[in-house]
């Protein structure tokens, strides 16, 4: 594929990242911002998800609509999802990045560190698949991104929920592509 049809393969694709204020997300976000792409952001950071939205704007993006968003609240979820929905449609790729790192013992790791990660790393993922994979099939075509880690192959001391995160993203990942694979949608994790 020639550079100049790849530098089209994004222009105006509606793409949504959670946790675009920051980190991975911000990176990802600023670089399709310069392919062109019509960006979704969510954070829950305002301050940093506006800083995301200005630059984004500034590199070239058809446009940027960003969002306050909990990705571990479904209700919070829900009312971003529906406002997507009304002024975009089906979007074309699905980013899910929000997520949280712990480090600490087994034995130290409260049950509520452990809601706490997996409700942001897991269920921060399932809420995004579950909101917009249904448009994406009844449309015949789209893409979801889900972040999991090197955590989610190699488990390492001092950090089961984190790790248990990772795994569990990466087989619903697993899982989630075999399912999509005869409705034209696409599904991949990506493990940094």
């Amino acid at each position: 594929m020639s550079m100049q049809k790849r530098l089209h393969t994004f222009q105006s694709k509606k793409i949504l990242i959670t946790g675009a204020g920051s980190g991975i997300g911000r990176a990802t976000a600023l670089q399709l911002a310069e392919l062109g792409a019509w960006l979704i952001l969510t954070d829950l950071n305002q301050d940093s998800l506006e800083q995301t939205t200005l630059d984004a704007r500034r590199l070239g993006a058809s446009g940027v609509d960003p969002h306050i968003v909990d990705v571990s609240d479904w209700d919070d979820m829900q009312a971003m999802a529906s406002k997507v929905r009304r002024q975009h449609g089906a979007i074309d790729v699905l980013i899910n990045n929000a997520g949280v790192g712990l480090a600490g013992d087994f034995l130290s790791t409260t049950v509520d560190d452990w809601q706490w990660v997996l409700g942001i790393n897991v269920m921060g993922v399932v809420h995004g698949c579950k909101l917009f994979a249904p448009d994406m099939i009844a449309k015949g075509q789209g893409h979801i991104v889900n972040l999991a880690s090197a955590a989610g192959f190699y488990a390492a001391p001092d950090m089961s929920a984190y790790s248990a995160s990772k795994h569990a993203v990466l087989g619903m990942s697993e899982s989630l592509r075999a399912e999509m694979a005869d409705k034209g949608v696409g599904v991949s994790a990506i493990c940094p």
